[in-house]
């Protein structure tokens, strides 16, 4: 077998991932498309997704280093490879604590360019100094400025429950924006990223002439992995896997595919694996949730909760192509930054209609997802819910499913909204039900799904299946006869596997199931 390849994990440096021989997946073609279509340009990604990167990649094409770039695909492309100047603004290093904060980060970064270019004492205000070291690189190197702005959201992203210093961050951001069109005629190039377009109208409306890509075809593949990528240039290290975990080559790929992949930023988009988990899992040979355990928003677990987001609907949502497009959405719908922040992507596109499916991209976001949602709905401590989790997933592998549903009752038992009026509602105990099967790994609805008719739950462990039918103060016994009246269970009769329907009734007088009926198909 090969030699182990060394993979860039927390490296955003390109010239340190080629000079040190890690994994590079060759993204720049994409460079020769962006010049050969425009020069100023916006990209919406999650995080971790590869924007440092690219805009690493950027910057060393753009100063001229072509000896980095040996057997790479731009190098065979015809270009001088004279060196422009090129400013470099990375926000995600930014600590956003204090008013000042902001402006203090800013002028650490003119004045190390200002050094370079020169500056010009008498100006006050950073815009200005912003304007006259455009105008100074130009007149020094005789070349136009490239402009390389990467995550530059990040300071209001982690401010977004801070009113008052968010809006101050803002007004420090708008004017050096518009910069990048007053005087473009200094610009040669210009390319910002951030994980969120929330604020693209109200920051960059001085900055109307950046093209928005991230929903652009063309571009789907900038970031992360594609699956010709993984097998034309990762195939030893799917060997490796496969060898560690005791499975074959193909049974390697597919558990890569179903916890990694699944992610589309277009209505063209190929498939396309969350980079960070993907490299880490090959790395240590393991499957775990990297992405997820990285970091994951606050804020955004805290605007589900505010607007008591139905969470089966994850699974499967449609929203006019403009819902993914309209800025300032997170205030009175999070679905926009979910779709953003990777935790829900595109399944399909139906032009006619000019709609999207959203729904969760593969394993690990659904399952980890569900797991911190878990503690906010149940009213139990993390290590409670572990335990619950534990127990469930056993009686469900084991298929004794009259214990699952003695768990599920203890689970449910812990609602922390008492005999309220959204705990009596279908949809409080269809959400519970639904983190509760998402955080155990299964997929319920997996094939029976459409956004317009769906059963309630249907899961599959390694040696049984599931159907469930669920009902808020009904009967079981008549949910029963739904199951048997609508066949739910009949697409699974010849399987291998043993079929088990489970009938529940939610009590809003309980506030939990009350009573249920299990029975195996014949």
């Amino acid at each position: 077998m090969a030699a182990t390849l060394r993979y860039p994990i927390g490296i955003q440096t390109f010239s340190k991932i080629i000079e040190g021989g890690y994994v590079y997946i060759d993204k720049t073609r994409y460079i020769k498309q962006l010049r050969d279509t425009g020069d100023y340009y916006f990209l919406s990604r999650p995080r971790r997704f590869g924007k440092s990167l690219f805009l690493s990649t950027l910057e060393a094409y753009f100063e001229g280093r072509r000896d980095l770039f040996k057997g790479l695909y731009i190098s065979g492309e015809e270009y001088d490879w004279s060196p422009y100047p090129v400013l470099m603004f990375s926000f995600n290093t930014l600590e956003a604590s204090s008013m000042d904060s902001l402006s203090k980060f800013l002028n650490t970064a003119l004045s190390r360019y200002e050094q370079k270019y020169g500056n010009d004492p008498d100006t006050e205000g950073l815009p200005q100094r912003f304007e006259n070291l455009l105008v100074n690189a130009y007149e020094k190197t005789g070349k136009k400025v490239v402009v390389l702005i990467d995550e530059y959201d990040s300071p209001l992203l982690e401010t977004l429950d801070r009113p008052e210093l968010n809006e101050r961050y803002r007004q420090i951001l708008k004017p050096m924006f518009s910069v990048l069109k007053s005087y473009d005629r200094y610009i040669e190039f210009a390319f910002v990223t951030g994980v969120s377009r929330f604020s693209h109208t109200s920051l960059f409306s001085g900055a109307n002439n950046l093209k928005d890509i991230t929903l652009d075809d063309k571009f789907a593949g900038i970031c992360g992995i594609t699956e010709e990528e993984l097998k034309d240039q990762l195939s030893d290290s799917i060997k490796e896997l496969a060898k560690k975990q005791k499975v074959s080559d193909e049974e390697a790929f597919t558990i890569l595919k179903e916890n990694y992949d699944g992610y589309h930023f277009s209505e063209e988009s190929p498939d396309i694996y969350n980079p960070y988990s993907l490299l880490n899992a090959l790395d240590t040979r393991k499957i775990d949730d990297f992405w997820f355990k990285s970091g994951t928003p606050s804020y955004l677990i805290g605007i589900m909760k505010r607007d008591n987001f139905f969470l089966p609907d994850l699974d499967c949502m449609e929203t006019l192509a403009n819902g993914l497009s309209v800025k300032e959405s997170y205030l009175n719908n999070p679905v926009a930054l979910l779709f953003e922040t990777g935790y829900l992507t595109i399944k399909g596109f139906d032009d006619e209609m000019n709609l999207y499916t959203l729904g969760l991209p593969n394993k690990e976001v659904a399952e980890s997802f569900s797991k911190a949602l878990m503690p906010i709905y149940s009213g139990y401590m993390d290590r409670e819910c572990e335990d619950l989790l534990v127990r469930m997933r056993r009686a469900l592998v084991e298929g004794d499913a009259d214990r699952f549903m003695q768990v599920l009752q203890t689970f449910l038992e812990g609602n922390p909204y008492g005999n309220t009026e959204m705990a009596k509602r279908e949809s409080y105990f269809k959400n519970n039900i639904y983190i509760v099967f998402r955080a155990l790994g299964f997929l319920p609805r997996a094939e029976e799904q459409t956004c317009r008719a769906r059963m309630d739950v249907m899961l599959r462990t390694r040696r049984f299946i599931y159907v469930f039918e669920l009902k808020t103060d009904g009967n079981a016994a008549k949910a029963m006869d739904q199951i048997e009246d609508r066949g739910y269970a009949v697409p699974y009769r010849h399987s291998d596997k043993t079929v088990i329907r489970i009938a529940a009734n939610y009590s809003t007088q309980r506030n939990n199931i009350d009573s249920w009926e299990i029975s195996n198909m014949p």
